[in-house]
């Protein structure tokens, strides 16, 4: 898999809302599309059954009639998802389907460049509050802090705030996290970044180095995903 520059492109202001450029974008998620896939067989190789969705590629009401980026996104697989609606029950549950109301992986485009890693957003308050369970204390706070130790060159933010790397965070900053994040309000963003000039000179090696960069976020991801034996979990 490999992006150029022209891809970057139709994310500018002036080809956003523009339908005539639908069929470019559909090339873009047709590429995005494969590279889910296999992430989502390395994954399985791990033991973690995953699936994937890709956002719009074209302008309609829920996207504000433009699309200004377009990313694939990984997420727990349909049996685990019905699994945690038991245990929210029927309202709370309902919008599991919805990769971004799940702790998820992702890749994506928008004018500046790429970017990938793993996302909570507000609505996997459920994933954000195994998380924050376990940097309340120890050895939860220990394990959170080797698992970020292996993702050299990520950086976190939190509401879009600002970034701090993610792997020479400490026990004292994730305890200090706990204190201040909310579940259900506040999202949580493991981030790489790179320009649409060094996406395009990486060429087929690009989408290779993504999934290796987010392998490596396995470890914080199992730690994040909520389930039957977590913190929170069936003794919530």
């Amino acid at each position: 898999m490999q992006f150029t520059a022209s891809d970057f492109e139709i994310f500018q202001a002036r080809f956003q809302g523009d339908a005539d450029w639908n069929g470019r974008r559909l090339d873009i998620r047709h590429r995005l599309q494969a590279f889910g896939e296999v992430f989502v067989e390395g994954m399985h190789t791990l033991g973690l059954a995953m699936d994937r969705r890709e956002s719009l590629h074209h302008p309609q009401a829920s996207n504000g009639k433009r699309v200004r980026r377009q990313r694939t996104m990984i997420f727990r697989d349909k049996k685990s998802r019905k699994v945690l609606q038991s245990f929210l029950g029927k309202d709370l549950g309902k919008d599991l389907n919805s990769a971004v109301n799940n702790v998820h992986f992702q890749l994506g485009l928008d004018d500046r460049g790429a970017y990938w890693g793993m996302r909570l957003d507000p609505g996997a308050w459920y994933d954000l509050n195994v998380l924050l369970k376990r940097a309340e204390e120890e050895p939860g706070r220990q394990e959170i802090v080797e698992s970020c130790a292996k993702a050299d060159g990520f950086q976190l933010e939190i509401d879009r705030g600002g970034a701090r790397p993610l792997s020479t965070m400490t026990t004292r900053d994730w305890r200090d996290l706990a204190g201040t994040v909310r579940p259900g309000e506040s999202g949580l963003n493991i981030i790489q970044r790179m320009s649409a000039e060094a996406v395009a000179a990486a060429g087929e090696d690009f989408g290779q180095g993504v999934c290796t960069d987010l392998l490596r976020l396995t470890p914080i991801y199992r730690l994040s995903c909520w389930s039957t034996d977590s913190p929170s979990g069936v003794s919530w």
